[in-house]
Order: C-alpha cells, then structure tokens, then sequence
C-alpha cells in the first residue's frame, strides 16, 4: 500500500512539474511574441514619421545601427560635423513637407467650397421645380413636403419624442440612411430642423416625404457620407409620439 501511495504522488510531482515546464515555456513564447509585436510596432510608427517628414529614403540599414547603437547607449557613429549637415537637411524635409500639407489643405478647400456651390445651385434648381408639382406643399422655411398617407390625431409638438421609420435619399434617389424596418426613438430636439419642423405636421400613421434645403438639413458642411450643401429627401412614417 504505502508502495502504491508513493508511487501515486510521484506521478502527481511529476505532472505538476511537467504542467510547470509547459507553462514556463508557454509564458516564455507569449513574451518573445510580444516583444517581437513591440519591435514590428515601434518600426511601423517610424516608418510613417519618416514618410511624414520626407525621409522615406534614409538607409535602412544604417537606420537599424543607430537603433542598435542608442540603445546599447553608445556614442553616435556621426562627426559633429555630419550631425550639422544631418539637423540641416532634416530641417529641410520637415519644412518642404509642412509646406506640401498646408498647399493640399488649401486645394482640399477650394475643393470642398467648389462641391458646395455646385450643389447649392442644383439643389435650389431641384426645390424650384419640386415646389411646382400640385402634390407638394411649402412652409414659410422653405420646407417642402408631401402627405403620403394621412390620418386623423394630435400633432407632435417640438417637445415631443417619437417612434418612426425612415428612408433618406439624395436629389438622385441615392439613399445615404434608412431606418431598414427598426423603427427610431429620437426627440425632435435631437435632429436637424427639417425633421423638428417637419414632423410636427404629422400625426401617429402618417407618412409624408420631405425635400429639404440644405439650411434646414447639413448646410455647407459634409456629414458622414452626405456632401456639403445637399438637398436631402425623406420619406417618413411616425409610428409612435410619446
């Protein structure tokens, strides 16, 4: 008996050893693979700041020496003389890229401000003829509306919360947002002012479709996927206001 006990709690050290070891060794692999990430991680983020400053070009090879040398805290392999001309043409780069970037943000602008009038102007043209049709109805705002389906009960107030389903597209009939048959909660002081106006013409099981100028929706500025100054077109059901 004390035979077998013995044997029995050898095998017991034995496994608990072994269930040591290849935990050790587990841990040990987890470690190298992390410091491996941080090594790939700390090259990846220089490698864009080099980019960034116009330096793409440096010698890699010699990159990785200076690396190595830092940290193993020796002296630069440089003359005073060569770190000179280095700081010099550094500084070079990082001015022709600063002047690179401010010269895009300028054409980016003119851009996005030539996109605007293009879309104000047809947009404005769209409303024009819109507001011409028997079936649509107009606001003081310039909101544009039609009643799709129409039923009897009190209004939404501006205060009021609501439940509704909801389609949005662009004067082109491209849609950009849908409620996709999930029915949307939102007080009417969360959204944009077409919507708070708009829907306090409507009733619980109404659905109209509203053509909105872009100062009653995202003006000048480009939201999401929704270009600057976009006439925007709504189709909404209100289920629900509470």
């Amino acid at each position: 008996m004390k035979k077998i006990y013995k044997i029995i709690l050898l095998t017991i050290l034995l496994n608990a050893i072994s269930l040591n070891a290849s935990s050790l060794e587990a841990d040990l692999e987890e470690q190298v693979e992390l410091l491996g990430d941080l090594g790939y991680f700390y090259g990846y983020s220089f490698g864009n700041m080099l980019k960034e400053g116009k330096s793409a070009d440096a010698n890699i090879d010699r990159l990785i020496q200076g690396l190595k040398d830092s940290v193993a805290n020796l002296p630069p392999n440089l003359s005073e003389q060569q770190r000179e001309v280095i700081y010099n043409e550094v500084r070079r780069r990082q001015a022709l890229a600063q002047a690179e970037m401010e010269e895009n943000q300028v054409a980016q602008a003119a851009a996005v401000e030539a996109l605007a009038a293009s879309n104000l102007e047809t947009g404005e043209a769209y409303l024009a003829e819109n507001a011409k049709r028997t079936e649509v109805m107009s606001t003081a705002s310039g909101l544009q509306y039609e009643i799709l389906e129409d039923t009897v009960g009190p209004n939404a107030s501006a205060n009021s919360t609501v439940v509704v389903n909801y389609r949005g597209t662009f004067i082109n009939g491209e849609v950009f947002d849908q409620s996709g048959g999930t029915p949307v909660e939102f007080g009417l002081q969360q959204v944009i002012s077409g919507w708070t106006e708009g829907l306090q013409l409507m009733s619980s099981g109404d659905k109209f479709r509203l053509h909105l100028h872009p100062n009653l929706a995202y003006g000048a500025g480009s939201v999401g996927q929704i270009p600057p100054n976009s006439v925007l077109v709504f189709d909404i059901e209100l289920i629900e206001i509470k």
